[in-house]
């Protein structure tokens, strides 16, 4: 018999968990290779997570709701008729479980038990639950063997109360497996909260909403989470870094546990800090290492009496962005290198090309994005990515320009592959449609993974000029102030008007001195003020 694991997927260089949102496919389902079977939601991009292996869906580990890393155990595909305990073994030996205990047998004699065993204290048992945890959208989650309804949801069963049936009369947005679920069962989606991203209505909103209601609409699995199981197998021969090591020595993790992302397979010690996480979420085990024995932090109070607090969860998207940022802004000694291009031909040339074409509308932005990419290939010294620990510099042929988007939950930044190659036109469509693509969650996570150089504009917000943080593992960031009519002075000392756009580069000075820094600076506002050259 053939068993396969269903892993919670990596989608990106910085993701380390995801979400599980709902599940596509119930257990006992036969599944293709290539089908769908789980929603999984990162810090950036919401996604689908394929079988992998054709088979039946034999158990699902993980549930709606459950926040694991990067690597745990989501699924089991196997070929049809593979035994419980067979299954029960494979979950056990990838993290997801224990196996189903052996039947009791006749207890042992001292005699026979060996004086290595014997001296082991006996394992405790788990403490019973002292209340029921809360489920999404602040329902109790049951009792275990206690039903959720009169129809409980794991038994097949159907029910959709009277205030959730019918039909949309105008498009409402959900994924599209929110969508077929409710054409299948007649549910109105306008009736439905929606809690996903770009307030589409999911999987898991259908379920909470007509099982709120004292309905039933089964999809998933209802099987109690049994607890992980971690190695203990000798760790020695694990590549690591030697404050990695230290730090597992430290907690007691063993490193056969951790999924190394370092240089030539090394394990760092953020993979060693995602395992002591791992284990804290998944077996209520107290966290051990540094900061363990730090005192609790005291809740805000109010800043004067009457004056209400909210207090609003950090998304996973922010934590991201905060972690990324915060290292960046300690490990990067940045600096920065102003000037002010003059732009009045820019902004002709701009109206003249959304004059003519009417299959483009072109912004200031997609200029810079266009400018920024020829800079590049002028001053390629700007175009790479830094390894600190490796410490190696990558430079690269093309310009693939990360562009900030601002959505609702946080930055994101996709990428404009090989910009350097595009028509001012195809920039300006491509970063369209990524924009647009951003602040709905669907990005593919080749869309927002890497990049060479970042541009981030605050000019239509109406800042004059600012500095941002550069985005890791490139070494430079281009900001973009708004665009001022100003008065300066002509070949004569004249004063005349022109309209000004404030750039500000921050670099890395471990990587770009502050001569490199100024000859990008001087090639970018020659292009901005010869914006012919953006043509050619």
């Amino acid at each position: 018999m053939s068993l396969y694991a269903v892993e919670m997927p990596k989608w990106g260089m910085t993701m380390e968990e995801g979400l599980v949102t709902g599940w596509l496919a119930s257990e006992g389902d036969e599944v293709a290779a290539d089908q769908s079977v789980i929603e999984v939601e990162s810090s950036k991009i919401a996604g689908e997570v394929t079988a992998g292996h054709a088979g039946v869906l034999a158990r699902l580990v993980a549930k709606v709701d459950d926040e694991l890393p990067v690597g745990a155990l989501l699924a089991v595909v196997a070929d049809a008729g593979t035994a419980d305990d067979e299954i029960d073994a494979f979950v056990a030996e990838h993290g997801g479980g224990a196996a189903a205990p052996p039947e009791p047998e006749a207890k042992p004699t001292a005699d026979s038990v060996p004086a290595e065993q014997a001296a082991r204290p006996a394992p405790e048992k788990a403490a019973p639950a002292a209340a029921p945890a809360a489920g999404r959208r602040g329902r109790t989650a049951p009792a275990h063997g206690e039903e959720r309804s009169a129809v409980p949801s794991g038994s097949g069963v159907i029910s959709i109360p009277v205030e959730f049936q019918g039909a949309d009369e105008t498009e409402v947005p959900a994924t599209p497996h929110a969508a077929d679920l409710a054409t299948e069962h007649g549910i109105a989606l306008s009736r439905v909260t929606a809690t996903g991203r770009g307030e589409r209505v999911t999987v898991a909103d259908l379920v909470a909403a007509v099982e709120d209601a004292g309905g039933s609409l089964p999809f998933g699995n209802d099987r109690e989470r049994v607890a992980a199981v971690f190695s203990h197998r000798d760790d020695s021969g694990v590549p690591a870094t030697p404050h990695a090591r230290s730090l597992a020595e430290e907690a007691g993790v063993n490193l056969n546990d951790a999924r190394p992302t370092g240089t030539q397979g090394r394990v760092t010690v953020a993979d060693v800090e995602a395992v002591i996480a791992r284990r804290a979420s998944m077996t209520g085990a107290p966290v051990s290492g540094p900061g363990a024995d730090a005192e609790p932090s005291v809740p805000a109070e109010p800043s004067s009496p009457g004056n209400a607090v909210t207090e609003v969860p950090m998304s996973q998207m922010r934590k991201v962005i905060a972690s990324r940022l915060h290292d960046s802004y300690l490990d990067a000694p940045h600096f920065r290198v102003s000037v002010r291009a003059e732009i009045d031909e820019l902004l002709a040339l701009r109206r003249q090309v959304n004059d003519v074409r009417r299959d483009a509308k072109m912004s200031v932005n997609d200029l810079v994005v266009a400018a920024v990419a020829r800079a590049l290939v002028g001053v390629p010294g700007l175009n790479a990515q830094y390894d600190p620990e490796a410490q190696v510099v990558r430079h690269f042929e093309h310009a693939d320009v990360s562009v900030a988007v601002s959505t609702s939950e946080g930055l994101i930044t996709p990428i404009v592959t090989r910009a350097d190659t595009r028509t001012v036109t195809e920039v300006s469509a491509l970063v369209h449609d990524l924009a647009t693509r951003a602040k709905t969650g669907t990005l593919k996570p080749d869309e927002f993974q890497g990049g060479t150089f970042t541009v981030s504009n605050l000019g239509m917000f109406g800042v004059s000029d600012f500095d941002a943080i550069i985005n890791p593992p490139q070494v430079a960031i281009l900001s973009v102030g708004a665009a001022r009519r100003t008065f300066v002075p002509d070949e004569d000392g004249d004063p005349r008007v022109a309209t000004l756009l404030p750039l500000t580069l921050s670099s890395d000075h471990r990587v770009v001195d502050g001569a490199l820094a100024a000859r990008f600076c001087a090639e970018l506002q020659r292009l901005l003020e010869s914006p012919a050259l953006i043509l050619a």
